[in-house]
Order: C-alpha cells, then sequence, then structure tokens
C-alpha cells in the first residue's frame, strides 16, 4: 500500500513539473514569422540593431585578468 502512495505520489509531482516547464512559451500557431513580413528584412534589422548596440559598448583601457585579487 504504502509504495502504491509514493508512486501515485512521484507521478503527480513530476507531472506538475512538467506541466509547469511548458509554461511561459508563446503560441505561435505554425506560423515563425510574421505575417507581411520577409526573413531577409527582418534579419537586416535585427543585425542593423545588434550593430547599434555594439557601438554603446565601451572599449575597455586596460586587460581583464581573471586571477588578479582586489585592485
Amino acid at each position: 500500500m504504502r509504495f502504491v502512495l509514493i508512486a501515485v505520489a512521484a507521478a503527480v509531482l513530476f507531472a506538475g513539473q512538467a506541466h509547469a516547464q511548458g509554461r511561459g512559451r508563446p503560441d505561435t500557431g505554425g506560423a515563425s514569422e510574421p505575417k507581411g513580413e520577409d526573413r531577409q528584412k527582418r534579419m537586416a534589422r535585427e543585425e542593423a540593431a545588434a550593430r547599434a548596440a555594439m557601438k554603446n559598448v565601451p572599449d575597455s583601457k586596460e586587460k581583464y585578468d581573471p586571477w588578479k585579487i582586489g585592485k
């Protein structure tokens, strides 16, 4: 009896975890990209945005030393 109870509890626990992992995913409904937008145009727009974001990253003045402790 105890074994059956433990098996049922484990099944419920694992089913709950599997259900929770599926949450938060957008339901695309089979369409991977919005209607009316060409894939090449979207990729070009994303690359331009990435290049613009990289311009905001400052250049490092000193070389990074992972073994340096403190200052």
